[in-house]
């Protein structure tokens, strides 16, 4: 791959996931990158080394990994990028048994807190709680919303913003076989999702 599409690749993530009104998934990647502006880049070693040594599924993983950690710049100037990037595989890999695990966080704490839905009761679900206080992992917040969306319900409210931004642009990067979930986790999901 050319380190250029690199540049390209990574214009269009970065604007993937820091607004609102682009979404690489209608796009397809479109975006405009002068050559110009490439070429005077301070971290144009990064990209032609992304180049040189990764595949194009795998530099848009990189990017992705870092996004979703928080990077706003994908990991571009960062050096521990590629540990990131590893990270985000190991979590990939084990998405459908920490999903099991965090189902049961979340009825467990709804038993003991007495709460009817995780996602639809208080001003601030329960949902969101468990994941902004590390209980539960982005990918099962983005996986029971791809399930049965309820973010944008959310996306007007100050605190949770930022993360329904993020659960939003997250989602095409998460797969998974929902069918298979909803039929297997059925229950649990109707307990957590309460009284739609």
């Amino acid at each position: 791959m050319e380190p250029f599409e690199v540049y390209k690749l990574y214009l269009a993530l970065k604007l993937h996931f820091t607004t609102k009104s682009y979404d690489i998934t209608k796009t397809k990647g479109a975006v405009r990158g002068k050559k110009e502006t490439f070429l005077r880049r301070k971290d144009l070693i990064s990209i032609r080394k992304l180049a040189r040594d990764f595949k194009r599924s795998e530099i848009i993983d990189i990017l992705v990994a870092n996004f979703v950690r928080g990077d706003k710049w994908g990991g571009m100037f960062d050096t521990s990028a590629i540990e990131t990037y590893k990270k985000w595989l190991t979590t990939k890999q084990r998405m459908l048994y920490n999903f099991n695990t965090d189902l049961y966080n979340v009825l467990l704490k709804m038993e003991m807190d007495n709460i009817k839905s995780a996602i639809y009761e208080d001003t601030h679900p329960l949902i969101f709680k468990m994941y902004m206080g590390r209980e539960i992992s982005l990918e099962t917040l983005v996986m029971l919303d791809k399930l049965r969306p309820f973010v944008e319900r959310f996306n007007d409210d100050f605190v949770l913003d930022d993360v329904c931004l993020l659960v939003s642009k997250y989602r095409p990067f998460v797969r998974f076989d929902k069918d298979n979930i909803n039929f297997k986790h059925t229950e649990q999901l109707d307990l957590i999702y309460g009284n739609e």
